[in-house]
């Protein structure tokens, strides 16, 4: 089956046993994937909105419009963009300001982008002011979490204020 030439160029037949063979024995490896947190769920206030009242959820809010009362978050992120103005309370696990923010902001992280003003004052865990961003008012280092049973106590204070926009389908006309 396999042969080599010897000094004269004359070929003989190889034995098998003389070949070396190299097996190399790749094992696959089980790579164990990143679990990818399910996607946030987020509500945005187009640039086109004014809107007067409050807001109480469960996710996260990006103002790029005016909205004049107040935003409770319980576990998401309150973004104010730069077209975006708050006028009111805020009360959220974490605070982004990079428009305009006047009043307070309650939060264990508050953070104020290069474009941002916050004109009140913050009750925070962690503040951190960018190149840029321009903070006037009082600051206090609070520990204080935000619990969704603290938006949840609001919620029933304020029940008789709030409207539900959830209408069941079985109340709607029907043409």
């Amino acid at each position: 089956m396999f042969t080599k030439k010897n000094k004269d160029n004359l070929v003989e037949p190889v034995k098998t046993d003389e070949i070396a063979y190299k097996k190399e024995v790749i094992e696959p490896k089980e790579e164990k994937l990143p679990q990818t947190p399910a996607p946030r769920k987020s509500t945005s206030i187009s640039s086109s909105c004014k809107i007067s009242g409050d807001f109480i959820l469960d996710d996260d809010i990006q103002v790029f419009g005016h909205i004049k009362g107040s935003i409770r978050s319980n576990n998401g992120v309150v973004t104010i963009q730069k077209e975006g103005v708050v006028e009111g309370e805020i009360y959220a696990q974490t605070i982004s300001i990079n428009g305009k923010m006047k009043g307070l902001c309650v939060s264990e992280d508050l953070d104020i982008l290069e474009n941002g003003q916050l004109d009140g004052i913050c009750q925070t865990k962690n503040l951190t002011i960018k190149k840029g961003g321009v903070f006037t008012g009082t600051s206090e280092r609070t520990d204080k979490k935000i619990s969704s049973h603290d938006v949840k106590n609001e919620l029933t204070q304020k029940k008789s204020d709030v409207i539900n926009l959830g209408v069941p389908s079985s109340s709607l006309p029907t043409r």
